[in-house]
């Protein structure tokens, strides 16, 4: 059975990858089907803990850790990878719309906050395909590198590889600590789907 839902998880990132690797927005509705997904982030302990875009606060509003929604449904667990070609990426919150910035550029111990995916500002590419070469970029796990100002060596991380709840998200630099490790997974019939 569990073989099953992932094979139906391929098939179905497979269909929605099928446009060159562009995934278009589109809102989300209650029972949000893909093309969004959960980062989740690589814990020590259960529940599982997800990267939540915190909504209802103007531009630059933060990025905290919360309880992973088992249903998969909660629209600011959500995000819709955009493609910017090759492996560069924003990642758009489906709550808010707002994508996930790198607030105040390449610098350790900065907040990441959300930001107008629209901007043509570098704040918001992110790098991601996983560690695994030929496999697909969704669903997969590994660091999640920031690509501002083209820099390289700073990724989003967990401040001290926290699990407080509420926890803002920071940049840091890279360092393939568990405080960087991130799954962005898929959950299909309530199974997270993960690489």
């Amino acid at each position: 059975m569990r073989r099953w839902r992932r094979l139906l998880a391929a098939v179905i990132m497979a269909a929605a990858g099928s446009g060159g690797g562009l995934l278009a927005a589109a809102p989300a509705s209650a029972d949000t089907p893909a093309p969004y997904f959960q980062i989740v982030i690589r814990s020590r302990n259960l529940p599982y803990e997800c990267v939540q875009g915190d909504v209802g606060g103007p531009l630059g509003s933060s990025v905290t850790q919360h309880y992973c929604d088992p249903t998969g449904t909660q629209r600011d667990q959500l995000w819709l990878p955009i493609s910017l070609g090759g492996d560069q990426w924003k990642f758009q919150n489906a709550a808010s719309q707002l994508c996930l910035e790198a607030r105040f550029g390449a610098v350790s111990g900065q907040p990441v906050a959300l930001w107008d995916c629209a901007s043509t500002e570098s704040n918001t590419r992110w790098q991601w395909g996983g560690p695994r070469s030929g496999s697909p970029p969704f669903p997969n796990n590994g660091p999640i590198p920031s690509r501002v100002s083209g820099s390289t060596g700073f990724c989003l991380d967990v401040p001290g590889d926290s699990t407080a709840i509420g926890l803002q998200l920071q940049l840091y630099s890279c360092n393939s600590s568990e405080a960087q490790f991130f799954y962005v997974i898929r959950f299909v019939g309530g199974v997270a789907i993960f690489p």
